[in-house]
């Protein structure tokens, strides 16, 4: 029984890893996205 505790502790702990990195980074994501700055107009009309 200890055997297969030992076993499943592996792909859990990976499993909650991530899990844990795919919640961080969608975080990351929606701050950036939230707070980027607006593009002014004169950058897609005017030629450069």
């Amino acid at each position: 029984m200890e055997s297969e505790d030992k076993g499943l502790r592996w792909p859990i702990g990976i499993a909650i890893g991530l899990g844990l990195m795919i919640v961080v980074n969608m975080v990351f994501i929606y701050v950036a996205v939230s707070g980027a700055d607006e593009v002014v107009p004169s950058y897609h009309v005017e030629k450069r």
